[in-house]
């Protein structure tokens, strides 16, 4: 490793754009890739006092989504190929499943909905979950575009912060626009909303320099959790036959985005993964409901992680759970 660069490391600067994607060229299993890991996992064990994090989500609806990204399971052509049912989960069931999370530990709840859930409805939900869960527990939206009097009415609600991110190869490989995803971003952050950001999906097809590009974006704006999310090869898919990265690589992209964005609260990666949580990823997720990356109604008979399941991992990485 370049000596400029790893004393950089060393003192805890941020990393540039070209220094990041210069890294992300390390060859896995090299004694680069192992000092990347290092650092990574000791910025994280003295950043996050060894602790781990359990976020857990709720897919509220699977209905065939018009932004049809070629990796969803839930995408108008994949449901329209594969027959697959519509679902909208109802109100009850919802507010029941999040009394259910809110006693098992969890520190963030995550509402998530295709880009075909009304607004209106999904502030109603909302509102309801809101409404049964401590008031230390963050709540999280996870939905399509929206404007920054939506952002408002999603704060009046409730809501604490929103997952929204700038996909790789947004317009290309999804229906969304970049702009829109900015302007959402933006709206998010005026709003005085956190924003949840993540490097993802990652597939064998991106590019040190695109990569890289997402793990700098986070500096425009609030992010205190960071992520990084290897695309699952879901069948039916437009984009499963490029197939999947490794765990080995997975961990590599996660040591650079740590060492990059240095989020000061968490280091999400996903799916779970061990090896990850040696290089600097500490929280993991449960997932309840429907899941773009799975064929199941509900994701517990499939992909899922339970709460148990994210708190076992976490454990055999030696990170404590709060």
């Amino acid at each position: 490793m370049d000596k400029e660069l790893l004393e950089k490391i060393e003192s805890g600067e941020k990393l540039s754009r070209e220094e990041a994607a210069a890294l992300l060229e390390t060859p896995v299993g090299s004694r680069e890739y192992y000092e990347l890991l290092y650092w990574a996992n000791r910025y994280a064990r003295e950043t996050f006092s060894n602790q781990g994090l359990i976020f857990a989500q709720i897919g509220l609806d699977s209905q065939p989504c018009g932004i049809n990204c070629k990796f969803c399971s839930m995408a108008k052509d994949c449901m329209s190929e594969s027959g697959k049912e519509s679902v909208v989960r109802s109100l009850d069931d919802i507010v029941t499943e999040a009394k259910e999370l809110a006693k098992t530990g969890i520190s963030d709840l995550f509402l998530m909905t295709t880009a075909q859930f009304s607004q209106e409805d999904f502030l109603r939900y909302g509102k309801a979950v809101r409404s049964v869960l401590p008031e230390s527990m963050r709540l999280v939206a996870n939905i399509a575009d929206f404007d920054l009097d939506f952002a408002r009415k999603l704060k009046e609600a409730g809501f604490t912060g929103v997952y929204h991110i700038c996909r790789l190869r947004e317009g290309i490989d999804t229906g969304a626009k970049l702009e829109d995803r900015i302007r959402t971003m933006d709206a998010v952050r005026d709003a005085g909303l956190e924003l949840y950001y993540c490097v993802e999906p990652i597939g064998p097809e991106h590019t040190a320099e695109e990569l890289a590009a997402e793990m700098v974006r986070i500096r425009e704006y609030p992010v205190g959790v960071m992520a990084v999310m290897k695309r699952t090869a879901v069948p039916g898919t437009p984009l499963a036959a490029n197939g999947e990265i490794s765990a080995a690589k997975l961990s590599l992209i996660c040591a650079v985005t740590v060492l990059t964005a240095r989020p000061p609260r968490a280091m999400c990666v996903h799916e779970p993964d061990e090896l990850c949580l040696m290089a600097g990823a500490n929280q993991l997720y449960a997932e309840l409901g429907s899941n773009p990356r799975d064929t199941e109604k509900d994701t517990r008979n499939g992909r899922g992680f339970s709460v148990e399941d994210a708190r076992n991992m976490l454990g055999k990485a030696q990170w404590g759970v709060y």
